[in-house]
């Protein structure tokens, strides 16, 4: 076959761009009428059948100290970035604990579910010093319950970490006065022990050393002396060492006696306040909170203003919904005009 035969069938396969055109105007009112159709169901299905989402907003401030003082001592925190502690906002006990002040079915929400409606970013800011704020968004169905949400989450956010670090303040300095208070006592009874020891040897020590009785036992050897002079009684050093000795241990018994003293007042506080712990984790809604310590996140976690309640959705955009239903719809209708113009007619 010639290059000429060939130049007129491709030439009679091509579509010339001009009847193409006409083609689509030729199905104009088939391409708007299901533009139109599918904008109008896509709207019509963002604003009655999808959920409107709100969202709160919690604008915090984390300014945590690397250590807790506490009347125990100080207490040096296991966490130290301001990113490790936000992280705690969506933390399980958290979220356990909110969708059950929210009321919310477990069966039909999840922590999962919770979370996933639940963001967690870090403000951007102009001042490098701050790198301590954070911004938690809240979404849920409507406003009142978007700024609820918000609300109970930030309280259970603060309650699980301020009850997180007087916990583990107080279980480090129990079992830290545990250790110490079985030092003591054995510190003490070696050295009740060594007492005894040397107020028996002091029983047994001459407190002065008679000087003519000493010359009697040994006359023989000072037989060929005969200028020196002899005391009846004198003070025998031994007993005055030993005696001192008595003393610095009486001391050393009577510091250990105030500090086993001390570190059993302080076990007994910090055993009442592990059942407070206890107590606050079975009945977590007590109106008072059994914890005695002063906690140190009421001032170091805060927000920087109240949240309020969304004025308008955030979420489903009808008219975006709307838009994107008009242009799926023009592509469909110019789909089907040229199905109908070029496919079929040539069959």
């Amino acid at each position: 076959m010639s290059e000429i035969q060939n130049d007129v069938i491709s030439y009679e396969d091509e579509i010339d761009l001009r009847e193409l055109f006409m083609a689509m105007w030729r199905n104009k009112y088939i391409i708007l009428s299901m533009a139109l159709v599918l904008a109008l169901l896509t709207g019509l299905f963002s604003m009655f059948v999808l959920s409107p989402v709100y969202q709160a907003k919690l604008d915090i401030i984390i300014n945590m100290p690397e250590q807790y003082h506490t009347y125990f001592g100080d207490y040096t925190l296991p966490i130290n970035s301001n990113d490790q502690y936000i992280d705690l906002a969506i933390s399980n006990s958290v979220l356990i604990n909110t969708i059950e002040d929210m009321g919310y079915n477990p069966d039909e929400i999840s922590v999962e579910d919770l979370r996933d409606s639940i963001s967690v970013s870090q403000e951007s800011t102009a001042n490098a010093e701050k790198p301590n704020m954070f911004q938690i968004v809240v979404s849920a169905d409507n406003p009142e319950e978007a700024l609820t949400l918000a609300q109970t989450l930030f309280s259970n956010y603060i309650d699980f970490v301020d009850v997180m670090t007087k916990e583990r303040a107080v279980n480090h300095y129990y079992n830290h006065y545990n250790v110490s208070m079985l030092s003591l006592d054995k510190s003490l009874t070696r050295n009740q022990e060594l007492l005894a020891k040397n107020e028996l040897l002091l029983a047994e020590t001459e407190q002065t050393i008679n000087q003519k009785e000493a010359l009697e036992q040994t006359q023989s050897i000072l037989s060929n002396t005969i200028d020196f002079v002899v005391l009846d009684n004198i003070i025998n050093q031994n007993y005055f060492e030993i005696e001192k000795d008595i003393i610095e241990i009486k001391q050393t018994i009577y510091s250990l006696e105030n500090s086993i003293s001390t570190t059993e007042e302080y076990l007994g506080q910090l055993e009442e306040e592990r059942e407070n712990i206890a107590e606050y984790y079975s009945n977590r809604k007590a109106e008072e909170n059994p914890i005695q310590m002063v906690g140190v996140v009421e001032t170091s976690i805060y927000l920087s203003s109240q949240p309020v309640a969304p004025s308008r959705k955030t979420s489903p955009s009808n008219a975006r919904n709307a838009v994107i239903g008009l242009v799926i719809g023009l592509m469909l209708g110019l789909a089907t005009a040229y199905v109908r113009e070029f496919w079929l007619k040539k069959e």
